[in-house]
């Protein structure tokens, strides 16, 4: 608190105010924000009240501002002048260390001693009624366009405030910021961040973040440049394993400078990644939530593996994500196309790109999938390549990368955990685990998806419940027949299908037999 200086601004200022403000405002009432283009406008704005407006300095550094200007209380023929104050912004990487008090306690000061009679805003019912502001309907000013609400509030500076009556109108230049094209061409100026819109917001107290690392119990948040430490509230142990917070997942969360932060909320998902824990049981394993692309990492070498491709784009489609195939280490195959175009038959939703990140091959291809905003996970087999890719994309060594084995090109573990990483271009990288092998559990939308043909061939088979083995008239063996359809793809859909309905009933018995464990404990702990 001793290191904070709060001054007036400077010309030399504005970018770093404009730039802490939007930070300070996004994504909290709606996607992204437009205070700080307000703050760019404002300024010109001949109500604009530079001699009492302050922002906060801490090593160097804006951490907050406030921003004076005049507003009007019209009541018929009457018209009196207060004050207004917004944005009061505060670096989020810098909340509760008690800078916005400190930019009120000046500027309300120099306010008072200025002899104005009062101030109106529309702000934190909790935050400003701690610094003494009470609700309009208490002084018979009303807002035009709502009337009166708790966020509508007003302090009386100096004497003849409580004659004041009537509408309060701010200046023009708050309602001639709303225009959305003119905000994103000005936030253009600034450092990319993602635009979000949640059903969470309106934002307060708690803050948006998001879950990049999972250990047991234990989850990191990443908060701007910040990773927080942070446990999950009471009630999450009563909820489903699915609704759990995962590496990707967008949660609002009580802020803790001191220790854990509190997870309160697991955000709406855009896609849900999920498999069983292992291949042979219906336990899922939740692995990452809101990915754009799933990167199914495999290299050409003895680790190619058709089938286990095949599931990978099954999870990524059921998960709503788009499935990349990348077949490294093409520096190492004669032949790549051929392996290109084997994969590209799984399914029409399949991309698939043969790349040696080693020499740089084919790497420019992967360009089309890394624009600001964008979230790849990446999955694969220990020794496939992911750490190498993904310090490829980063453009520097931040993943470790392990030689493969050369007795059966298997690779070592070098991801140990999911990880999340931002790129200072806005691109999201999910890093996992290697994965050997890929089981199927309640992902069947996945599977018809990935082989939409043979699902297709179903329908025109003469007989509804057609097994695809005796019956006269079956689409599916005269695609086989006539060479439309490979008898291995077919096998491939058959044997997937039916991995998937034994997984998932298991699913439903372990599923089962744990709520009645968990009900019979409850019972015996009353007892």
């Amino acid at each position: 608190m001793k290191n904070i200086i709060i001054r007036k601004e400077t010309q030399e200022d504005y970018y770093a105010t404009e730039f802490m403000t939007m930070r300070a405002f996004w994504n909290l009432h709606g996607p992204g924000c437009n205070e700080h283009m307000l703050v760019n406008r404002l300024r010109g704005a001949e109500e604009y009240l530079p001699e009492l407006s302050r922002i906060a300095e801490l090593d160097g550094k804006v951490v907050g501002a406030i921003f004076y200007s005049k507003a009007r209380i019209i009541d018929g023929d009457k018209e009196d002048e207060v004050l207004t104050f917004g944005p009061l912004a505060v670096e989020p990487t810098c909340f509760s260390m008690g800078i916005g008090a400190l930019l009120l306690k000046e500027t309300l000061e120099l306010a008072r001693d200025a002899g104005y009679k009062g101030i109106v805003i529309c702000g934190e019912p909790e935050y400003y009624t701690k610094h003494g502001f009470v609700t309009c309907d208490h002084f018979d000013i009303h807002h035009p366009t709502f009337g009166n609400a708790d966020a509508f509030m007003a302090l009386p500076l100096n004497d003849g405030f409580e004659k004041i009556h009537g509408f309060f109108y701010e200046a023009p230049i708050f309602e001639e910021c709303e225009d959305e094209d003119e905000i994103r061409e000005f936030t253009k100026g600034f450092p990319y961040h993602k635009p979000l819109k949640l059903s969470c917001q309106w934002l307060h107290v708690e803050k948006l973040g998001r879950i990049s690392e999972v250990s047991k119990n234990c989850y990191k948040i990443k908060f701007w440049e910040q990773e927080i430490p942070a446990k999950l509230k009471g009630n999450f142990y009563e909820k489903k394993a699915d609704q759990l917070p995962v590496v990707g997942d967008y949660v609002t969360f009580m802020y803790n400078s001191q220790g854990d932060s509190m997870i309160l909320s697991v955000c709406e998902r855009k896609s849900f990644l999920q498999r069983p824990d292992q291949a042979k049981t219906g336990v899922m394993q939740y692995m990452a939530a809101n990915v754009d692309y799933l990167f199914i990492v495999t290299s050409l070498n003895e680790d190619y593996n058709y089938n286990r491709i095949a599931r990978y784009v099954s999870i990524a489609i059921q998960g709503g994500t788009i499935p990349v195939v990348i077949l490294t280490k093409s520096d190492l195959c004669t032949n790549a196309g051929r392996y290109i175009r084997e994969v590209e038959q799984i399914s029409d939703k399949v991309r698939v790109h043969a790349i040696s990140a080693l020499y740089g091959i084919g790497l420019d291809e992967l360009n089309e999938y890394m624009t600001p905003g964008t979230t790849i996970c990446l999955m694969g087999s220990s020794g496939a390549g992911k750490s190498t890719l993904t310090n490829s994309l980063i453009g520097e060594e931040t993943m470790k990368t392990s030689e493969i084995r050369e007795d059966d090109d298997k690779g070592r573990h070098t991801t140990t955990c999911r990880k999340l990483i931002e790129l200072p271009n806005g691109v999201t990288i999910i890093d996992t685990p290697g994965m050997r092998e890929v089981g199927m559990a309640n992902v069947q939308e996945g599977i018809d998806e990935t082989f939409s043909d043979i699902v297709e061939l179903e329908c025109r088979c003469k007989f509804s419940n057609c097994r695809h083995d005796t019956e006269p008239g079956c689409a599916v063996k005269a695609a086989i027949a006539s060479g439309e359809l490979s008898a291995e793809r077919y096998e491939l859909y058959k044997n997937l299908g039916k991995e998937n309905t034994k997984n998932y009933a298991m699913k439903k018995e372990i599923s089962k037999w744990a709520k009645a464990y968990k009900k019979n404990n409850k019972r015996n702990m009353w007892d």
